[in-house]
């Protein structure tokens, strides 16, 4: 079963690189991979750190292949309710973004709501950017070490990082996966996304992006 699911994360992986951004299907439309690696664990009584990394291939149109690091920390305040917080680094051909947050999450049952507030600083940008995200994920057990996700995430600018830029909605996102339990420490997945991004009265524009995922549990 490990070999397996081995082999499907590679798989996936392989069916991406072949179908590259730079092989896009329209100006509008672009494919992108990410590799996400996952650390986390209780570091308190109640209290889970969480630190994640990811490299991401993405074609020139969209920034270039770009590069993170992200640390949160929760607390369990109440049952199914944590809150927390924390900060990541963003870069991508030199260009660096800043981003703090702040966030709620409310599980119930296998349902997860997460509500996400962030502060983002670009390079050269004309003020600090203010971000709302409002996600939805269920959770569905396969069996034999199988777990499968499906979900959806909306997220608003309330400031835009350009002076005179009004408040607005940046993307959409859907979301689906399956991850694979190897042992009570480490566990596979792979993900697909679907982002759109509403201008106006243009088309939006459309992102594919496929997901590999590690988790190590500490």
């Amino acid at each position: 079963m490990i070999r397996s699911s081995m082999h499907f994360a590679m798989l996936l992986a392989a069916l991406v690189a072949a179908w590259q951004p730079s092989k896009a299907l329209a100006q509008d439309e672009d494919v992108q991979l990410w590799h996400i690696l996952n650390v986390t664990g209780d570091i308190a009584d109640g209290t889970r750190l969480t630190v994640d990394a990811s490299q991401r291939w993405r074609e020139d149109a969209r920034g270039g292949d770009q590069q993170s690091f992200r640390a949160t920390i929760e607390q369990t305040v109440a049952k199914g309710v944590r809150i927390g917080g924390g900060a990541a680094v963003f870069d991508a051909g030199g260009n660096t973004e800043l981003r703090p947050h702040q966030q709620v999450t409310l599980v119930k049952g296998r349902f997860e709501f997460r509500t996400r507030f962030e502060e983002r600083f670009f390079d050269g940008a004309d003020r600090v950017e203010l971000r709302l995200r409002q996600r939805i994920q269920y959770n569905q057990p396969l069996g034999n070490g199988w777990r499968g996700s499906v979900g959806g995430e909306w997220l608003g600018l309330l400031q835009s990082r350009n002076a005179g830029e009004g408040a607005s909605t940046e993307q959409w996102r859907a979301q689906t996966g399956v991850a694979y339990k190897i042992n009570n420490q480490l566990e596979v997945g792979a993900n697909y996304w679907l982002a759109e991004f509403p201008r106006g009265d243009q088309p939006n524009r459309t992102s594919h992006i496929a997901q590999t995922v590690l988790t190590y549990k500490f």
